[in-house]
């Protein structure tokens, strides 16, 4: 099978699982919104933050690396495999340790117990990372498709049982982690069981480049994270909880895409390390399509915000709609960040992934001190010029590495921001003619006429993309 075939295939199974357990947890999501209150999100946002910092460098990215190398003896697997738990197990005692510190720099008692609990995600992380990894490794799409699937759906009862029950943010906490129990038991029992070794000795291929990859993710958790952070800090548990469910609403398409396309793209790029110029001619077929899918829904969602709070999350959400727009127009620039990030480091250069990370992080903190200072509205105004501005800055130095210009990125994505403008354009248009309106009524309305004008438009600038994505249709529906 070829290697576009195997990309086909994951892209379907990935594809699969995200849309059998969106579904559910769109419908989840928003009605555990409605049974909670701002300040429950915003514990679960502070606890997130403070455990996924960790998570960045808990893995020492010893898990990418495997993916990434050409060879890998039996040997290095286990010594891999016991140097994850012996890292992981020391980010379980350090944040336990640290809880309470937490606590205090936050202002919330509550919040100790909640990362203390949340850190068993670390153990759990340990034990899955290797099937996982040579899951990746091998292509295994499906098999990594059905953990997604079950653990979603697990993830999903759990929170809304807990939810109803009223559990309050220990819906979310005890949520996830259920589910994240169940997927780590799947891919345990599903995937390639290696004994640990604690004899850590010659994995230093590994160590290297996981080193400078798993510091770049720390930097990066900092820079995605440093606007809830600073948040906690300055603002109340109720206006983080505002901010967070605002960036989650904007930011879930563009997480679910990502987390499809990073599973296969980061193996598929790796294995054509040695054919530059194929690699550069998938990644522009992919920014087109995922420019044309992303951005009428990012854009979209914010077209309609004002409308989609009124009816599904209620009164007490009002504040959400601001920031939601502004977060989901910059959104696919975020897409286009991650992907260039994902490739960078496919091919080995984690230490130019970690330069750029590091860019990122100086603007966005300098961004949100400066935004929080006007409250949830300037906070979101900052993460768009954040986001911004920091891809103006490291994409130079990423066109160097993967091999495609500016240019050739602005006239694979011309056409998807033409038409979404026309898109924001009529629907603004709309809304004023529909003012008398009932609010359910108005958001179905202007949602038609949105996916309709983008649609449309598409079909006079763009028909070649309809002939691409009935090729893609086309392969996904093959037997696999």
């Amino acid at each position: 099978m070829s290697l576009e075939r195997q990309v086909v295939v994951g892209l379907k199974w990935g594809l699969t699982a995200k849309l059998l357990t969106q579904i559910v947890a769109w419908a989840v999501t928003l009605l555990v919104i409605r049974l909670l209150v701002p300040s429950d999100y915003g514990l679960m946002a502070l606890s997130s933050v403070v455990v996924s910092i960790f998570a960045g460098v808990a893995e020492l990215g010893l898990g990418a690396s495997l993916i990434q190398a050409r060879n890998v003896m039996q040997s290095e697997l286990a010594r891999v495999a016991g140097a994850l738990l012996v890292l992981h197990g020391a980010c379980v005692a350090l944040v336990c340790v640290a809880a309470p510190v937490f606590a205090q720099a936050f202002g919330n008692p509550r919040l100790e117990l909640i990362v203390q609990v949340s850190s068993a995600q670390f153990l759990l992380s340990a034990l899955a990372a290797i099937p996982e990894a040579l899951a990746y490794r091998d292509l295994r799409f499906r098999f990594l498709a059905a953990a997604d699937i079950v653990s979603g759906l697990v993830t999903s009862a759990a929170t809304l049982a807990l939810a109803l029950s009223g559990a309050g943010v220990w819906a979310l906490v005890l949520g996830n982690l259920v589910g994240q129990t169940v997927r780590t038991a799947v891919l345990m029992l599903g995937g390639k069981f290696v004994r640990p070794s604690l004899v850590l000795s010659g994995i230093g291929q590994f160590v290297r480049f996981g080193g400078a990859w798993s510091a770049a993710r720390f930097a990066w958790q900092l820079t995605y994270q440093a606007d809830v952070l600073i948040a906690g800090r300055f603002l109340g548990q109720g206006a983080v909880g505002i901010y967070a469910v605002a960036a989650q609403l904007a930011n879930l398409p563009l997480q679910k895409t990502m987390g499809i396309v990073n599973q296969v793209a980061f193996p598929a790029i790796a294995k054509l390390q040695e054919e530059l110029p194929r690699m550069r001619r998938r990644m522009l077929d992919a920014i087109r399509l995922l420019g044309s899918c992303a951005i009428p829904i990012l854009w979209g969602v914010g077209a309609v915000a004002p409308e989609f709070v009124d009816v599904v999350l209620g009164d007490q959400w009002q504040a959400v709609i601001l920031p939601l727009q502004l977060i989901a127009i910059v959104a696919p620039l975020r897409i286009l960040a991650t992907l260039f990030a994902t490739a960078i480091s496919a091919l080995g250069r984690a230490d130019v992934e970690l330069k750029n990370t590091l860019v990122s992080l100086f603007v966005f903190v300098g961004a949100f001190l400066v935004g929080v200072r006007w409250g949830v509205d300037g906070l979101a105004c900052a993460y768009a010029g954040a986001v911004t501005l920091s891809l103006m800055l490291t994409f130079p130095r990423t066109a160097r590495i993967v091999g495609i210009p500016l240019r050739e990125i602005l006239a694979t994505c011309r056409s998807s921001v033409l038409c979404g403008v026309a898109m924001l354009t009529v629907v603004s248009g709309a809304r004023f003619a529909l003012d008398d309106t009932p609010e359910w009524l108005r958001l179905a309305v202007l949602a038609g006429v949105g996916a309709t004008v983008y649609v449309g438009t598409l079909f006079v600038l763009d028909r070649a993309i309809w002939t691409d994505a009935r090729k893609v249709v086309a392969a996904l529906r093959e037997p696999s």
